[in-house]
C-alpha cells in the first residue's frame, strides 16, 4: 500500500467513525510494541517508529484539548 493509498483510507475510516480514539490508539501501539521481537536487529529502529507515533497522538489530543 503506498502514501496515498493509506492517505486515502485513513481519511475515509475516520469520516465513517472507524478510527480509533487517541487513548485506543495509544493502547495499541503499546500492543504492537509488545509484539516486536527485541532479538530483531530492528527491534529498536520499529521501536522508536511507534513511540513517535504515540508521542504525535498524545501531542495532537493536547493541543486539541487546549
Amino acid at each position: 500500500m503506498n502514501k496515498t493509498e493509506v492517505m486515502a483510507i485513513s481519511i475515509e475510516m475516520a469520516r465513517s467513525g472507524r478510527g480509533l480514539n487517541p487513548a485506543e490508539a495509544i493502547d495499541y501501539i503499546a500492543e504492537l510494541i509488545a509484539r516486536e521481537d527485541p532479538a530483531s536487529e530492528l527491534y529498536d529502529w520499529r521501536v522508536e517508529k511507534l513511540l513517535a507515533t504515540a508521542a504525535c497522538i498524545w501531542r495532537l489530543r493536547r493541543e486539541q484539548m487546549t
